[in-house]
């Protein structure tokens, strides 16, 4: 799970102003009600308390992130644009049916784990000016555990976040405020080409956040406590400041034209495309695949057997830069205008395609 949870509003209808309570699970049974939901919030202290970056809108992301899938998003999207506008979820939504949106068995009730981001919801409304520094630990026992942390950001966020200039690649300098003294030995282990600088895919073939957390448990017991969580909580609120992982999309360093580099990182070949497969019978004729992918040449050279169409198995030795490509018309290295348009059109296609 991302920590694009964490700026949702409560979905609810304006309702009468409610009680304010000192804990959500007023009847200390380990389970949240409907009730007591109703009872501890409005929708005015919600939208103050996860409003972070103050826009008023809620991207796809967000909603999956939030609810597992995206279907909320395309319901409530009633002008089909590429956010949620607080105005089509309160008038699409109410109360009642954003607390059953968490209750994924249906029982009435939030266990522990459905009951997540209900309480996030709640203890920011309730210590709004600690709300970055406490979004980590999730049950508030002042220690990180490995599930919080890989539960709450990824190591693609973690790079972006890091990446200050958005060229796609680290310097020492970079990852020094979370390796410390570590950094140029870590940098060395990282730098596979050892060209002096690292790339995304050196960094993700050669460890995970899995591995940094490990780097920052120095007493081995499975927890990060005190000085031990300063290098994940600087790289965490990087993440929850990022723009750009704060509304999602593709143009990583916000230059407003997108590199090979900032496509690759959000989706793969493969996922484009099953995304271009308009009837989903994993191939392509000579007409689809000179409108998406390449030009007639290209698919006469993958048509193995002649039969005038390819399979994702004649496709497979295609990259992600074969399509890049076909979309940069002017042949400059990056998309802009018209050119990053159609590329953000197949974007939304695989987003919506992920969340299905």
């Amino acid at each position: 799970m991302t920590p694009f949870f964490l700026l949702f509003v409560a979905l609810a209808s304006a309702s009468p102003v409610r009680r304010q309570t000192d804990v959500l699970d007023i009847n200390a049974d380990g389970l949240i009600s409907y009730d007591e939901v109703f009872h501890a919030m409005t929708l005015h202290d919600a939208l103050v308390a996860l409003d972070i970056d103050g826009d008023q809108f809620l991207y796809l992301p967000q909603i999956v992130e939030l609810f597992g899938d995206g279907s909320i998003f395309y319901q409530l999207n009633n002008n089909g644009d590429d956010h949620l506008s607080f105005g089509e979820v309160q008038h699409g939504l109410t109360l009642r049916e954003f607390f059953d949106l968490f209750d994924k068995n249906g029982d009435g009730m939030l266990d522990a784990t459905e009951s997540y981001q209900m309480n996030y919801i709640y203890n920011t409304i309730k210590n709004p000016d600690a709300a970055i520094s406490n979004l980590l630990d999730a049950n508030g026992d002042g220690k990180l555990s490995k599930l919080e942390v890989l539960g709450a950001m990824t190591l693609d966020e973690s790079m972006i976040a890091m990446d200050m200039d958005g060229d796609g690649f680290f310097t020492v300098q970079e990852l020094a405020p979370i390796f410390g003294n570590d950094t140029q030995a870590t940098f060395d282990r990282l730098d596979g080409n050892m060209d002096g600088k690292l790339s995304y895919d050196e960094v993700t073939s050669a460890t995970s956040l899995d591995r940094i957390f490990d780097f920052y448990d120095l007493d081995g017991d499975g927890y990060l406590t005190g000085s031990e969580t300063d290098g994940i909580y600087y790289v965490y609120n990087a993440i929850l400041t990022n723009p750009i992982l704060v509304h999602g999309g593709l143009d990583a360093d916000g230059d407003g034209k997108l590199s090979l580099a900032e496509v690759e990182l959000v989706m793969n070949v493969h996922e484009v495309l099953v995304a271009l497969d308009d009837d989903g019978d994993n191939h392509f004729s000579l007409q689809e695949f000179v409108a998406h992918i390449g030009d007639e040449t290209l698919f006469n050279a993958l048509d193995h057997n002649h039969d005038m169409t390819l399979s994702f198995g004649e496709l497979h030795t295609i990259g992600m830069d074969t399509i890049f490509n076909k979309y940069d018309k002017d042949g400059s290295g990056f998309l802009e205008g018209h050119e990053a348009d159609e590329m953000l059109v197949v974007y939304d296609m695989v987003m919506a395609m992920n969340a299905a």
